[in-house]
């Protein structure tokens, strides 16, 4: 067996503030978690909130899993098992009902996780870190959310773009938008944005969205881009009943209609390998140099992951878009 990880955050230079974590249990398991990015600043024994949600998982999986009998019949058993460690964690810090009420409060995090089994792997992914196999195959739980706050994140580049050509005008602006959504105060924008900007930006990021998705409620798009990512996108958070709806762990019920699970015959398989959304395209082959080869060319061809990678977050400088972590197995 042959395992390479990897894992750097976004921002070099503050190891520290790394809000992904990985898993090595060698012959039973094998995960990386990313913490969900802060939203308000509060810190849990040291760390922001999404970090200290990767922190609870990875400990409570490790704890778990390296037991003589770790009881995990299945992958899904550990759904409701890691919920519980959160939960456990919002009552020893006295958090609970602020969790419950607001979720730019919970210990937000998602799990990609394969289980070894004699003849199988029994796989999990709850929210969008991905599962390659064979360096073929791809199990991600992609977020129609993300690219419709990308979208929205987009259409503020172009405006801000023409008045400014200044990255970090243009990085921290667009980001600002796509935080806290089009129906903020302008007044903090300013100069770079007026009131009447941002209606003009919402309306666009709306239209592009519903013609992207046409199936989905143009309510649900509306809330999300007028909201943005504080304000709205928590309202999706493990929200069964919502077109836009997604799965996280943060310590309370997740739908597993939400969750992908499945076994994969060990027969035949040589390779799997773990990885958070930090990767904006996966390597061409096996092992950290070929992941690190895919992310050097992203940042080359789509710094500011404003056209071919759109997202919420761009690079600036030495900071990244976001932290990465590459976990690769081979039999």
């Amino acid at each position: 067996m042959r395992i390479e990880a990897f894992s750097e955050g976004k921002d070099p230079a503050r190891a520290d503030a790394n809000e992904d974590r990985f898993v090595i249990l060698p012959g039973r398991a094998y995960a990386v978690i990313d913490g969900v990015t802060d939203r308000i600043g509060a810190r849990y024994d040291g760390m922001l909130a999404g970090q200290y949600g990767a922190h609870l998982i990875k400990e409570a999986i490790e704890e778990r899993l390296g037991r003589s009998d770790p009881d995990i019949a299945d992958a899904r058993d550990l759904v409701p098992f890691v919920t519980g460690v959160i939960a456990a964690a919002y009552e020893r810090h006295g958090t609970y009902e602020k969790a419950r009420v607001d979720w730019n409060h919970r210990f937000s995090a998602t799990l990609a996780i394969a289980l070894e089994r004699p003849d199988h792997l029994d796989l999990l992914l709850v929210g969008d870190s991905g599962i390659r196999l064979d360096a073929a195959r791809d199990l991600r739980l992609e977020k129609d959310l993300d690219l419709i706050t990308a979208t929205a994140r987009q259409q503020v580049w172009k405006v801000v773009a023409a008045r400014s050509d200044d990255p970090a005008v243009r990085e921290t602006i667009s980001r600002r938008v796509t935080w806290s959504g089009t129906r903020q105060d302008a007044a903090g924008l300013a100069p770079h944005l007026r009131r009447d900007d941002l209606l003009a930006i919402e309306a666009a990021a709306i239209a592009a969205a519903c013609a992207r998705f046409p199936a989905l409620p143009t309510a649900e798009i509306e809330r999300l881009v007028r909201g943005g990512i504080i304000n709205a996108q928590g309202a999706f958070q493990n929200n069964a009943g919502a077109a836009l709806g997604y799965s996280c762990f943060d310590g309370f019920e997740v739908p597993m209609r939400f969750v992908h699970h499945e076994r994969v015959p060990r027969a035949g398989l040589r390779m799997v390998e773990l990885y958070t959304d930090g990767y904006f395209k996966p390597g061409a082959g096996f092992g950290i140099e070929s992941w690190e080869t895919a992310f050097r060319e992203v940042e080359a061809a789509d710094p500011a992951k404003i056209d071919r990678y759109p997202s919420v977050k761009g690079t600036l400088g030495i900071v990244k878009a976001d932290d990465r972590t590459y976990l690769g197995i081979e039999f």
